[in-house]
This record gives structure tokens, C-alpha cells and sequence, in this order.
């Protein structure tokens, strides 16, 4: 048996399948019918449509089978995606090399006959197959050929309103999500961002009235009151601008790049005159992903780490790795930490712990937030085990 090698677009191909979120799901009369209709048409026991994943083949409608997924290295659906422009066709397997002593062959069903033709969607990536199977040696009619690439294209244009359903529910989703947010920044204009404009006003007119020329101690208490309110307007409304242009990016656009890469970029972005060190275990990691959300995420995390850390030196490591469907990371550092009660408020847009960093400014309550709303684009989650005084691992994921 010689199992299909991958294809050498497997992790944009994998990607493309995870968006139509149909693995594992129940069965559906659009897709049953079809199969049914298939194995009609080529007067054959069994009709599948098989969805090649990482390292199965699951069924999302069967007929004449009992299992509803195999092993990859075992599909003769793996072989038929390599080529997404023609239908695959194994007149006896018994005689082909690359499945003579397959355990479908020799075994339970006993597949004597395969043809299958891949389910292609527009970006041109073989989802899967329609495949009809027979259990002694057969041939398949350019009549019954032509029927089953019609088929074929009626399943991709089923998952495709499928995907365009997901991503109508996930745009309503984020509307949602916006309108509270919207409320939330309406309150912290009246409020937070009111009060030092206050301030800033109060001492200007102080200044005016009182010190004019005049240099004390009183006034230049007052110069820096007027010099910290201003800057504190000054971090609000660039972190609210910043999480707004971030965060409202429906484009995400995928490329292939190393761990490595990314992180190195974000060494030189991060305060040169912080004594840090970030380290990675595994630079060599490929990702396929958004290049430009993943340096936010991880740029927004070291930069926290550095800042909210009381050592002589920050330290901050990286480790990532692959996870099913998903790539896993974890940032971990040696700074103050976070109790357990505060945990879950960080995420939360303009939630602040009240505390000041290392340079002694207080935070915005947005890059944190920001974070938590990038992975979720990426199809992710996140999450933080931390210990006052210790450090903290934040870990997260998005889908390859």
C-alpha cells in the first residue's frame, strides 16, 4: 500500500476547509440525496462525500458503508484530491500497487471498483470527494462520468452558501459586539476621558490667574498636572483609534511564514531602551495565517510583559505548536502578575486594574482587549494562568 502524499498547498487547502465549519456535522437530505442519486446513476452499492481532513477522511454522506471516517493513509479519496482538474479512477485495485494490500481492499468493504471527483471550491482547493465504489472491477460511462461532476459541483455550491451563512452569523455577531462596545466608549467619554480635560482646564486657568510668569514649586506642580492629563487623553484616544482600525479589519489575509520571523520583528519594535530578552523554542514553526493580526497579538503581549514587570530584567519566552486544527501558543514572563480575581477583566475594553506600569502610567484598558478580539477573529480563544508576584502564560489559539 503506499499511502497519497500530502498536496503542496495542504495547509491553504486545510484552511479553506476549516471555513466551511462541516466537519463532524449531522447528516443533511441536500447531501444524502446526492449520494443516492450517484449510486443510481453508476449502478454501484456505495456513494460517498468524503472530506479529506489532516489525518482522516470523514463522510458527510454515505451509502452502502457503515464506518463515517478512515484513516487518511487508507483513502483512495487522499489520492484523488492531488489532482483537482480529473476525476480518479481505479478500475481493480487489486492490481494497482498503491492499494493491492490496503485493508479496504482486502477487507471490509472489499473495494473492487473506485471512482471519485474532487470537490474543488473557487480558490481552486480539492475539499474532498464525490466517489462512487464497487466491490468487484468495473468501468464508469463518460455519460456517468459527466453526471458525477455535476453532482460534484452542486456539493461545492451547497458548502458554499453554507460558508456564506457562517460568515453572515459571525458579522452579526461582531455588530453586536460592536454596538456594546459603542455604549461602553459613550460612558468612558462622559466620564473618564471628561475628568482629565477637567483637570487639564482647571490648572490652565490657574496658571493664567494666579502664577502667571512666576516659577515655583506650586505652579510647576501644576505644569506637570497639565503634562500627565494631557497625556492621558493622548494614550486613550490613540489606543481607541488603534483598537477600532484593528479590530474592524474584516480582511484577513493568509501567508505562509516562520514563528521566527515574526518574533524578530518584534524585538526591534519593542522599547530599545528596556533590558529584556524574548526567546522562542521553535523559530522554525511554518504558520499559515495573518502575519499582520499575529505580530499585533504577540506585539500588544510582550510589550504588557515588559512594562508590568518589577525584575531587573524582563524575560519573556515563546513556544508554539500545532494542536488538531489549530496552532497553539503560550507567552510567558517573569512579571508582577495578576490575581485571579482580576483575570477575566483584563480582557474587557477599557477594563483597568488600576495599577501603573514601571514608568509609573497608568493603562487604557484596550491593547489587552484588542488581543482578545484578534484571536477571535483568527477563529481562536485565549487564556492566562498567572501568579501574583511570579508571572504570567498567557496561551492562545487560532485555526490554521
Amino acid at each position: 500500500m503506499i499511502p497519497a502524499p500530502k498536496p503542496a498547498n495542504e495547509a491553504k487547502r486545510l484552511s479553506a476547509l476549516y471555513e466551511y465549519n462541516i466537519l463532524d456535522t449531522i447528516p443533511e437530505d441536500d447531501y444524502d440525496d446526492i449520494t443516492r442519486i450517484a449510486a443510481e446513476i453508476c449502478d454501484m452499492p456505495i456513494s460517498l462525500i468524503s472530506i479529506i481532513d489532516n489525518d482522516r477522511q470523514w463522510f458527510k454522506s454515505r451509502i452502502g458503508l457503515d464506518p463515517s471516517e478512515t484513516h487518511r493513509d487508507l483513502a483512495f479519496c487522499a489520492h484523488a484530491i492531488l489532482d483537482p482538474n480529473e476525476m480518479f479512477v481505479v478500475p481493480d485495485p487489486s492490481k494497482d500497487e498503491r492499494f493491492a494490500d490496503n485493508p479496504l481492499v482486502t477487507g471490509y468493504p472489499g473495494i473492487g471498483f473506485y471512482a471519485g471527483v474532487p470537490l474543488v471550491n473557487e480558490e481552486g482547493d480539492a475539499l474532498g470527494t464525490l466517489c462512487v465504489i464497487d466491490n468487484k472491477p468495473n468501468k464508469i460511462t463518460q455519460e456517468q462520468k459527466a453526471t458525477l461532476m455535476a453532482l460534484a459541483r452542486q456539493i461545492v455550491a451547497y458548502l458554499e452558501v453554507r460558508k456564506k451563512n457562517l460568515q453572515l452569523s459571525r458579522q452579526k455577531e461582531e455588530l453586536e459586539l460592536l454596538n456594546k462596545e459603542l455604549d461602553r466608549f459613550a460612558y468612558v467619554v462622559a466620564h473618564d476621558i471628561k475628568s482629565p480635560c477637567g483637570s487639564l482646564a482647571m490648572a490652565t486657568d490657574l496658571i493664567r490667574d494666579i502664577y502667571g510668569t512666576i516659577e515655583n514649586k506650586e505652579g510647576a506642580h501644576i505644569l506637570d498636572l497639565i503634562g500627565e492629563s494631557s497625556q492621558s487623553i493622548i494614550n486613550m484616544v490613540d489606543g481607541i483609534l488603534k483598537h477600532t482600525l484593528t479590530v474592524n479589519n474584516n480582511n484577513i489575509e493568509k501567508e505562509y511564514f516562520l514563528l521566527g520571523d515574526i518574533l524578530e520583528l518584534v524585538g526591534k519594535l519593542l522599547p530599545a531602551d528596556e533590558q529584556f530578552s524574548l526567546t522562542c523554542e521553535n523559530p522554525s514553526l511554518e504558520l499559515f495565517s495573518s502575519r499582520y493580526m499575529l505580530l499585533q497579538i504577540f506585539l500588544n503581549l510582550c510589550s504588557n510583559a515588559i512594562k508590568y514587570n518589577d525584575k531587573e530584567r524582563c524575560e519573556i519566552s515563546v513556544s508554539a505548536g500545532e494542536q488538531g486544527n489549530n496552532y497553539i501558543f503560550s507567552i510567558q514572563d517573569n512579571g508582577i502578575g495578576i490575581r485571579a480575581e482580576d483575570q477575566k477583566k483584563i480582557f474587557e475594553l477599557f477594563g483597568t486594574l488600576g495599577i501603573t506600569d514601571r514608568n509609573q502610567n497608568k493603562g487604557t484598558g484596550i491593547g489587552l482587549a484588542t488581543v482578545h478580539r484578534l484571536v477571535h477573529k483568527l477563529g481562536g480563544s485565549i487564556s492566562l494562568e498567572s501568579t501574583p508576584g511570579s508571572g504570567s502564560s498567557f496561551t492562545f489559539t487560532i485555526r490554521k
